[in-house]
């Protein structure tokens, strides 16, 4: 759930709370500022085999076999990625081959993806090479 989505929680409570206190919102956006993060960056000659997590942003220009878990995910023009990646928003330039899960994902017109694509929006920009099995689920939040 993005952090806008919790905090405007937060704040909800705090307001229909008998204390009127605003310490509640005081301690998230303490803890939420402690989530952002500066952009990770897996550069061209970057190959990684595993599992990736990250609540920021992660851009990727190598190449990855395995299981990405973000925020918020691009990759870019020459990037290749073989495996699953979940994500709240996806950019897709490059090579992809195997299932998403994302809410929000665009595919750029320089992009190749291949595989099974759960999304909530999407949208393909005119050129992109796309194949496989889309299917659009209701995402909450």
């Amino acid at each position: 759930m993005p952090i806008a989505s919790i905090k405007s929680k937060v704040i909800s409570i705090a307001q229909n709370s008998s204390t009127n206190d605003n310490s509640i919102v005081k301690k998230f956006e303490i803890i939420s500022s402690s989530l952002k993060s500066t952009p990770t960056i897996l550069a061209r000659d970057l190959e990684i085999e595993g599992q990736i997590n990250s609540v920021g942003l992660i851009e990727i220009e190598g190449s990855i076999k395995g299981t990405i878990n973000g925020n918020s995910v691009i990759l870019r023009e020459g990037g290749k990625i073989e495996g699953t990646i979940i994500a709240e928003s996806l950019s897709l330039r490059g090579s992809f081959n195997g299932k998403i899960k994302a809410k929000n994902i665009n595919i750029a017109n320089k992009a190749k993806v291949h595989g099974e694509i759960e999304y909530g929006s999407l949208s393909v920009e005119d050129g992109a090479c796309i194949d496989g099995q889309f299917k659009r689920v209701n995402y909450k939040g």
